[in-house]
């Protein structure tokens, strides 16, 4: 499995250079006998052969003036927070203000967007709070940092004309993949805003162009140029893989490219010894492994190094990676947690405090379902003096009456004392809510929202028949002994019930108007899930004093780095797996080529204005019955060829199967994968393959059209060209393909750029499918 140029012998060039040569012998034009005429006809036939000898240079040219001009157009309009822009614009200010956030892609996207900010003087100022925030009354130089990452959009086109031509494509193919590329609306869409894709597929399309370079000096193994381009080839995958974990696609294309180019290479009758072979496959697992993890491993420890300051990403790790930020909680105050004390609990995952009040659960559900109209309990995101509660001790007894008593009358209690009060972790507890005097209970009814879980709600202190439902047991997470105390920040711990064995649980879906927007809290069934981790964030009246801040800077543990990074590593993967949260505009791979269903990026109701990332409709359709087309087209050829019957040259089938057999492997491995992922998914995990899908449209295109590979073929992007066109018919083919993909991408760049406000008849008329959910309909 590989990408290059036809294969062409000494005397296959040297015909084609006479074929494409302009014939001195020919006479001039009827009527024409004069020197003046017979001057201007080889005027004439000279300035064509330059052209046609400079037209790659022109060809690439084009491309990357229309790429351009697509990707920068208005790119100031509109001045607002658009669609993603809210995450990884954020995450860039949280780079320039060295603050710690958690995400679940690797950084270097994230910190090449950071970079343009910090090059713009930007200070991180703003956090790009939701969609449709504006910029200009915020001071965010929104236009530089859009335009900054809209390098990367632009330089697409470029890169796929590049692989086309070095991959030994004619001018016409290579400028047909590249056009197509250009005036696609999702990829110009993604290229013009504050996202990561473009940057990622950037990185990828450079690790395919690398390794075509690469490649195509394989008989002159290791020489400068040949570890040049397999080194660029690592060093781009590694780019792409530290973009996002979708990078790994192509460093799985890569490698079946390696193992079919190693296999080739072991074979006895190539005359190589197992000593070549063996440099051979080491030279290739140092720079296609070795060096793209080197980078990756790399990035990460910039990420760290920058984001030193405490942030809205602490909650995420274990008390011994916060503790190593600076201004974190943990780091600052970290105390026991006493029987009698209240305090707050806080959700590791979502952030929110438990809290309850008099509300109560409503009789009846949406679903039907009755519940207990009991008190409700609730996941706030804003701490209030409803989330205090007192935790005391599962039995009571007289000696714990006296000790609170006293803590309550405000006596000084010595600290050995108070020592023996101290919360640990399998002790038996019960939760009492400060502000309405009941304890925390679970019972065999169904939460809210969550039928299979238990509800969570509060029972009175004097009933007593049901109290058993009011203990709980305090799990401390990753706890060595019993003997290891609770303490604020430091401790993760599960809150369980003794008699149900639910946990104490939480998820990110909001509560009805009844539960004031909050979270649900339920008692999960599966205990030990991570999810079900708290902590708790403060004891009510107690702060540090400075000689406790002293003493607990001194007991900070250091973390090194590739524990930090071990650490990230497996919350990045966890945290990824579970987005299965249901979006209104996720949507299946199966529908992904078809453009069935686009995913609205923003919407402004004034003008009735709105983005809405679509791919070209018509270049899409085009480019599956291409892919169709190659498959059917490679079997009848086998089948013929196992008859022994000759239907097209032998170098055509080899460019067909091996070159052409690259780019639609590029396309399987860059989609095919995402029907295996459970995670939510969006139209936007297409766009790799989309490209290599217009890649497989233009080599379907040369193949229809070209069969004098060896006059037409390219050897470099820039290099010169033997022959233009063969054809009229050609031209004609390739004038529709385009005219086809322009007018269409013209027809929806209203809904690309956000620009135009559309009428209702206007908006109908583009719902080509009646999937495509667009805003403003009436």
């Amino acid at each position: 499995m590989s990408i290059d140029e036809p294969q062409l012998t000494r005397r296959q060039v040297k015909d084609a250079d006479k074929q494409a040569a302009p014939d001195a012998s020919a006479s001039n034009a009827p009527g024409d006998s004069s020197e003046d005429g017979k001057q201007s006809k080889h005027s004439k036939g000279a300035a064509s052969n330059w052209f046609v000898k400079n037209s790659s240079s022109y060809a690439f040219t084009l491309v990357a003036v229309l790429s351009f001009v697509t990707r920068y157009w208005k790119i100031w309009d509109p001045a607002q927070v658009v669609f993603d822009e809210v995450h990884f614009g954020k995450f860039a200010s949280y780079y320039l203000r060295r603050e710690y956030h958690f995400d679940i892609h690797p950084p270097l996207a994230k910190m090449v967007i950071a970079l343009g900010g910090w090059l713009v003087g930007y200070d991180g100022h703003f956090l790009f709070e939701k969609i449709g925030m504006d910029y200009m009354s915020n001071g965010v130089p929104y236009i530089l940092l859009r335009g900054w990452v809209a390098m990367f959009g632009f330089a697409l086109p470029p890169l796929v004309y590049m692989i086309m031509a070095e991959s030994g494509y004619s001018v016409a193919a290579s400028l047909l993949a590249g056009v197509l590329v250009t005036f696609d609306n999702a990829l110009v869409t993604q290229g013009r805003l504050i996202l990561l894709d473009n940057i990622m597929i950037f990185f990828m399309l450079a690790a395919v162009y690398s390794y075509v370079r690469f490649f195509k000096l394989r008989y002159r193994a290791f020489g400068t140029q040949w570890w040049t381009w397999l080194l660029s080839t690592g060093a781009m995958l590694g780019c792409a893989v530290s973009c996002k974990m979708v990078g790994l696609l192509t460093m799985m294309l890569i490698g079946s490219a390696v193992l079919y180019d190693l296999w080739r290479i072991i074979d006895i009758r190539r005359g190589t010894t197992m000593a070549q072979f063996t440099q051979h496959f080491m030279a290739r697992a140092f720079a296609l492994l070795a060096v793209p993890f080197a980078l990756y491993i790399s990035f990460f420890y910039v990420h760290l190094a920058v984001l030193t300051s405490s942030g809205p990403g602490d909650a995420y790790h274990t008390a011994k990676f916060q503790m190593q930020l600076l201004n974190n909680p943990m780091r600052q105050s970290s105390f026991d947690v006493h029987f009698g004390d209240e305090i707050q609990f806080r959700h590791r995952d979502t952030g929110v405090y438990m809290e309850s009040s008099t509300d109560r659960y409503p009789l009846r559900y949406a679903d039907q379902r009755v519940s207990s109209q009991g008190q409700q309990v609730t996941g706030a995101k804003k701490r209030s003096d409803n989330a205090y509660w007192r935790i005391k001790p599962a039995q009571a007894s007289d000696e714990f009456a006296q000790f609170m008593v006293r803590k309550q009358a405000g006596e000084a209690i010595p600290a050995e004392e108070t020592d023996r009060w101290a919360v640990h972790n399998l002790d038996f507890v019960q939760l009492e809510h400060v502000n309405t005097g009941m304890n925390l209970r679970t019972h065999d009814v169904a939460s809210p929202m969550t039928a299979t879980n238990m509800e969570i709600t509060t029972l009175a202190l004097n009933d007593t028949a049901k109290e058993a439902d009011t203990v709980w047991q305090i799990k401390i997470d990753h706890a060595k002994t019993n003997a290891t105390r609770l303490q604020t920040s430091a401790s993760f711990m599960r809150i369980v019930s003794q008699k149900h064995g639910v946990a104490v649980w939480t998820h990110s879906k909001a509560l009805p108007d009844w539960g004031h927007k909050h979270q649900e809290i339920n008692g999960n069934k599966k205990p030990e899930d991570k999810s079900t981790l708290w902590t708790v964030p403060r004891i009510r009246g107690r702060s540090a004093s400075a000689e406790e801040l002293d003493a607990m800077a001194k007991k900070i543990v250091k973390m090194g780095f590739l524990a930090k990074f071990a650490e990230l590593q497996g919350l990045m993967f966890r945290h990824n797996n579970a987005l299965t949260t249901v979006h209104p505009f996720q949507s299946t791979p199966l529908t992904w080529p078809f453009m069935v269903r686009g995913i609205s990026f923003w919407t402004d109701k004034d003008s009735r204005r709105q983005i809405y990332l679509m791919g070209n409709p018509v270049g899409w359709w085009i480019s599956d019955v291409a892919l169709l087309m190659y498959g059917v087209t490679m079997v009848m050829i086998a089948l013929l060829t196992r008859r022994n019957v000759e239907v097209v040259d032998g170098i055509v089938q080899r460019h067909m199967l091996r070159s052409t057999g690259f780019i639609v492997a590029a396309w399987v491995l860059h989609y095919v994968p995402f029907f295996l992922m459970g995670r939510s998914l969006f139209l936007h995990h297409y766009l790799p393959s989309s490209i290599f899908a217009y890649m497989t449209t233009a080599a379907l295109f040369q193949f229809a059209s070209i069969m004098d590979y060896p006059r037409f073929a390219l050897k470099h992007w820039h290099s010169n060209v033997r022959a233009l066109v063969p054809s009229g018919v050609s031209v004609v083919g390739f004038g529709i393909l385009v005219a086809a993909q322009v007018a269409c991408f013209l027809y929806f760049a209203p809904l690309t750029y956000g620009t135009t406000g559309l009428s209702v008849d206007e908006i109908h008329s583009r719902r080509w499918l009646s999937t495509y959910d667009l805003h403003f309909q009436t």
